[in-house]
């Protein structure tokens, strides 16, 4: 690795600092109006209460299991409202729909200066192909980079191939480009 791709990738995961919770990153902040774009995986009793302390105020479950999670646990964090919660399939990719959906969530969240987050079971696969989608229209970041951040967040991403694929089609996506993998991996209408 050259010494400018090693500093990019150092730059790169500085503001992603872990918290203690279950594989818990800060993806972005601003902290003129407050808002935080935090990514995890699925949290235990006192992670909520963490979720409280840091303010976090809405989370998607990607892996639908929020009555095993936020809701099991909702004495810890009160305020914290669920505004997903389905299984999503990570060999499935994502379709515009609910692409539109979490900008619309984000877009409102970055102008009101919410604390959000976003999670499914170990924090690496869906929400890395989440996260990845995120830094590549918000933070404009590469999918190169959006690559290495969701490889070096996630756990047996080698078992996981497909979701390199359907990374860069999200890629095209973003940037209104015709899909350039197998279709099967390009977000669905």
């Amino acid at each position: 690795m050259n010494n400018k791709i090693l500093c990019v990738t150092l730059f790169l995961l500085m503001p992603m600092a872990s918290l203690a919770a279950n594989n818990l990153f800060i993806i972005e902040e601003d902290a003129q109006n407050g808002f935080v774009m935090y990514r995890s995986g699925s949290p235990d009793q006192t992670d909520v209460a963490e979720f409280c302390e840091l303010g976090i105020q809405e989370i998607m479950v990607l892996s639908g299991n929020a009555d095993q999670a936020e809701w099991k646990f909702q004495n810890q964090c009160p305020t914290l409202k669920v505004i997903y919660n389905v299984d999503q399939d990570s060999k499935t990719p994502l379709d515009k729909k609910f692409l539109d959906f979490f900008d619309s969530w984000v877009l409102e969240a970055k102008v009101q200066g919410k604390k959000i987050a976003f999670r499914c079971d170990c924090g690496c696969h869906r929400t890395g192909r989440l996260a990845g989608y995120y830094q590549m229209k918000y933070q404009k970041l590469t999918y190169a980079d959006a690559a290495m951040i969701m490889t070096d967040h996630g756990k047996f991403m080698g078992l996981f191939s497909y979701l390199y694929e359907q990374l860069k089609g999200l890629e095209d996506y973003i940037h209104g480009r015709p899909c350039s993998v197998e279709a099967k991996y390009c977000v669905r209408e």
